[in-house]
């Protein structure tokens, strides 16, 4: 309040313990308030203060919220001074408030003030040679090799492992493609020139008959060939006469060429009238040979797609599949030939043989997590005492044989499983041994306690002081490797 520069004073009552509860408390603080320009409020839940409080005129609230936005009641507080003043003087004499004059101190003989600073630094430092020394303890258990032959097969479909060795054979499937070609190394034959030659038509009436240009032809064989007219001619008007035109096979090629008297027949109204024959051979008609697949070309380029798509499979297998997962057939189970196209298709001639294909593919792996996990379970089931125990980071294991398909996709094989283990210990039985100890003869004790591999190694800090802590708390033992 001496420091406070403010009209108005919020006291907080605290909230345990019992201070100034009597009215004559609460009239002296509110004096002291006035006396200094400042309106003295509370901010209290203290039944007996509340009462006190209003009996004195002295605004009361619960929070400091409902103080700054209630108003304090300056009228009670005047009105009720005096009459609260009177009372105060009344009931209890000045005099029973007024501090009683401090008694001088004594002074302590100089032998016994040193005395108390000796033991004062005498304590000190036997607190200091309590929590000041730390040590570290390293130890080295004995480390055994343990292996063991565990027999694996792979089901799919299975997704629990248990420790009879059953595990998951998990699927992988794969979709590649390629193009390969080959040259062509057969060929085929190609029409060229037209086989020509000369038909005799013979008027079998008194009138003269039209023959027409491309007047249709052809042989009386099974398939018969046709043959037509390049110019038109008129055969004379009686019967017998005969007229001479020039023939050509309708379509090119060697099969045009045919003996003489094969033309037979004529495509014409008035064929009824007319006959015809070829008196000499038609020739003239020839075939060209160009490269073309043959069967052949195409089986060997099928076979040959067929290793560069597995390998390819394998190849990307691989890169899916971890280091140490395991494929369980090296031979890739073909679900679906996807696309396979030839260029040129069959019987078409091409000096170039080209293959599309693209083949969905499957495998089966046993997963090098599912192989860990059923080593590690098998391991773990071979230790019923706590005083030795696996190290599990520490198992490592060898495919002494190859999987062997069983059938539907089952897969079994022999797994050599290795791995370390060691002496377990308390660190806090440990600490119990050497606490108080030199170095020496916690080195001692260690020895004759522990299977250990090397010697402990102990460090104290301060490095001069000559023991371990005599507390277990300032002693870490770890249990190190090699």
């Amino acid at each position: 309040m001496d420091w406070s520069q403010t009209p108005r004073v919020l006291l907080v009552w605290p909230e345990k313990g019992k201070v100034l509860r009597s009215r004559l408390d609460l009239i002296l603080l509110e004096r002291y308030s006035s006396a200094h320009g400042s309106q003295l409020a509370l901010l209290t839940s203290d039944r007996e203060v509340i009462k006190q409080a209003s009996e004195a005129g002295i605004p009361v609230f619960q929070s400091r919220s409902e103080a700054q936005l209630q108003p304090w009641g300056k009228s009670f507080r005047e009105f009720r001074r005096r009459e609260l003043e009177t009372y105060a003087a009344e009931t209890l004499p000045f005099s029973s408030i007024e501090r009683e004059a401090p008694q001088p101190r004594k002074k302590l003989p100089p032998w016994v003030r040193i005395t108390l600073f000796t033991l004062g630094v005498l304590s000190v430092l036997s607190l200091a040679a309590f929590l000041l020394p730390s040590a570290e303890v390293v130890v080295l258990p004995q480390e055994n090799q343990v292996s063991l032959s565990v027999p694996v097969q792979a089901q799919p479909g299975r997704t629990q492992i248990t420790l009879s060795g059953l595990i998951p054979a998990r699927e992988l499937e794969i979709i590649v493609e390629d193009q390969l070609s080959t040259p062509s190394t057969g060929d085929v034959s190609i029409p060229a020139d037209y086989a020509r030659g000369e038909a005799v038509f013979t008027n079998l009436g008194v009138e003269e008959i039209l023959i027409p240009k491309g007047t249709i032809l052809s042989t009386d064989g099974d398939p018969a060939l046709l043959y037509k007219t390049l110019s038109a001619g008129t055969t004379p008007p009686e019967q017998g006469g005969q007229i001479i035109l020039e023939v050509e096979a309708y379509l090119p090629g060697s099969t045009g060429n045919i003996p003489a008297n094969q033309i037979t027949k004529i495509n014409l109204e008035a064929g009824a009238d007319l006959t015809v024959t070829n008196p000499a051979p038609v020739e003239g008609g020839t075939d060209i040979q160009i490269p073309a697949p043959t069967l052949s070309d195409r089986l060997s380029l099928v076979g040959e797609m067929s290793r560069v798509l597995e390998d390819k499979a394998l190849e990307e297998i691989k890169r899916q599949l971890g280091e140490e997962d395991v494929l369980l057939s090296p031979r890739l189970i073909s679900l679906e030939v996807v696309e396979e196209e030839f260029t040129p298709r069959d019987d078409d001639p091409g000096e170039i043989l080209w293959l599309d294909k693209t083949v969905h593919y499957q495998v089966y792996y046993a997963a090098a997590d599912d192989l860990y996990q059923l080593a590690s379970d098998l391991v773990q089931a071979q230790y019923q005492q706590r005083s030795i125990v696996p190290d599990l980071e520490s198992i490592q294991l060898e495919h002494t044989t190859s999987p062997q398909n069983l059938g539907s996709g089952n897969y079994q094989w022999e797994v050599a499983v290795s791995w370390i283990d060691r002496q377990t210990f308390s660190p806090e039985q440990i600490s119990d041994w050497i606490a108080g100890k030199s170095t020496s003869e916690a080195e001692k004790i260690l020895h004759n306690q522990l299977d250990l591999k090397e010697t402990p190694l102990i460090t104290i800090k301060p490095n001069w002081w000559p023991r371990i802590p005599v507390l277990p708390f300032r002693i870490m033992v770890n249990q190190g490797r090699s």
